[in-house]
């Protein structure tokens, strides 16, 4: 027999469960976890991958994969140590400013092998634009309990989020999906991914290109420091 205390917090958490799953809640946490992260520091983890695809290509096509990790200092400051293709890099973003040491010592630079992920803020404008956040359940992240929303993409969302003059072809689509502490409010892992055309004419073979820019935090709020390289 269900005793009534456990029938009341099961009604609780039935209730609490349904008001995640609206649309509007969706929105609201993502709003308001955007807004912590502008004032947070935090350790992250980044990965880019690039996989392309073709019936017609020995193996069926290849993938390229760069990881990176550091520290983000909002408004303005990123220290990265980035390694592809077996070779390691460190970059350092300070306001407009950004370096790169790839063996030969820290020189001023002015693009980074990490497609759109050129400025500090830059993850957090991948989030930001049109688009209908929608609840897509509950995960974990490091141990932490997450709450998390989906952003499905048709190609004018993508160039709203590219933030380039480049354009998007329009059979392109994409997808956003960020993970959100339950309890804290603060972005736990981010996952941007772009599915686009292959250049028909290049003679390549390949048919399409998916690249995904996954991002995971911790240690929120602790006292990092990112200076300028001497």
């Amino acid at each position: 027999m269900v005793r009534p205390l456990a029938l009341a917090v099961l009604a609780v958490a039935a209730t609490t469960l349904a008001a995640c799953q609206s649309a509007g809640d969706a929105t609201s946490r993502l709003a308001s976890a955007l807004e912590r992260m502008e004032v947070t520091s935090a350790r992250l983890e980044m990965q880019a991958v690039a996989q392309a695809k073709g019936t017609a290509v020995l193996g069926g096509g290849f993938d390229q994969t760069i990881r990176a990790v550091g520290e983000l200092v909002p408004p303005d400051r990123l220290h990265l140590v980035l390694d592809g293709a077996g070779r390691a890099q460190e970059l350092i973003i300070v306001g407009r400013q950004m370096w790169i040491d790839a063996g030969d010592g820290m020189r001023l630079a002015d693009k980074v092998p990490l497609g759109p992920l050129s400025r500090p803020t830059a993850p957090l404008e991948l989030i930001r634009g049109p688009g209908r956040p929608e609840f897509a359940g509950f995960g974990l992240s490091r141990g932490i309990l997450t709450y998390r929303v989906r952003i499905q993409l048709d190609s004018r969302e993508l160039q709203a989020r590219m933030r380039s003059d480049q354009p998007v072809d329009p059979d392109s689509t994409g997808a956003v999906e960020v993970e959100i502490g339950l309890f804290d409010g603060l972005i736990r892992r981010q996952t941007f991914e772009v599915k686009e055309p292959a250049d028909p004419f290049g003679g390549s073979g390949l048919q399409t290109v998916r690249t995904t820019y996954t991002i995971e935090y911790w240690d929120h709020g602790r006292p990092l420091e990112v200076r300028e390289p001497k």
